[in-house]
C-alpha cells in the first residue's frame, strides 16, 4: 500500500511538468456503508502512460470474495486510447466537485469519496465527490465517474 501511495504522490507531483502526449491518472475511490454491519472498500489507481498500479483494501464486514489486493501491470496503446475516449465522451475532462448538501446523521447511509486527477494532453483535470450517494443519484458527474472507475477496474483485472 505504501508503494501505491508513493506512486500516486509522484504522479500528482509531476503532473504539471509532463509533455502533451502523456496520460497520467490518479484515483482514490472510497465506497462504504454505515449500518449495523458497516463496511467499506478503498481503491487506488495510478496510471502513468502504460504503467498501472492498483490496490483495493476492505474494512469492516467482508464478503468471501473481498480480499485486499495490490497489482501492477501494463496497459496497451489501445487501452490508453479507450481510456482517453471515455474521459472525453463521459465529460471527465473537467475541474468539478460534488459535496453532500445535508448533514443529517442517519443510522443507514451509503457514502463515497472519489478523487480523480487526470493529466491528459498537457492539461490537468480534478474531480472530487464526497457524501451520501443518494444525493448524487441524478448527477452525471457522479454516474460517469463511477462508470470510469468500474471500467478501469475491469481493465486492471484483464491486464498483465
Amino acid at each position: 500500500m505504501k508503494y501505491l501511495t508513493g506512486i500516486v504522490l509522484v504522479l500528482i507531483f509531476f503532473s504539471g511538468v509532463l509533455s502533451a502526449q502523456d496520460l497520467n491518472i490518479a484515483i482514490s475511490y472510497l465506497y462504504g456503508e454505515k449500518s449495523k454491519d458497516s463496511h467499506a472498500s478503498e481503491e487506488s489507481f495510478a496510471i502513468s502512460n502504460t504503467n498501472v498500479a492498483y490496490s483495493v483494501k476492505y474494512s469492516g464486514r467482508k464478503g468471501k470474495n473481498e480480499q485486499d489486493m495490490e497489482k501492477t501491470c501494463t496497459f496497451t496503446e489501445q487501452d490508453l486510447k479507450n481510456i482517453t475516449k471515455t474521459i472525453e465522451t463521459k465529460g471527465l475532462n473537467v475541474n468539478d466537485s460534488l459535496f453532500q448538501k445535508t448533514s443529517k446523521t442517519k443510522s443507514f447511509e451509503v457514502f463515497t469519496r472519489i478523487n480523480i486527477a487526470i493529466n491528459m494532453d498537457g492539461k490537468e483535470y480534478k474531480i472530487n465527490i464526497s457524501g451520501d450517494t443518494i444525493e448524487f443519484d441524478e448527477s452525471d458527474l457522479y454516474k460517469n465517474s463511477v462508470f470510469f472507475i468500474t471500467m478501469l477496474r475491469k481493465m486492471v483485472e484483464d491486464c498483465k
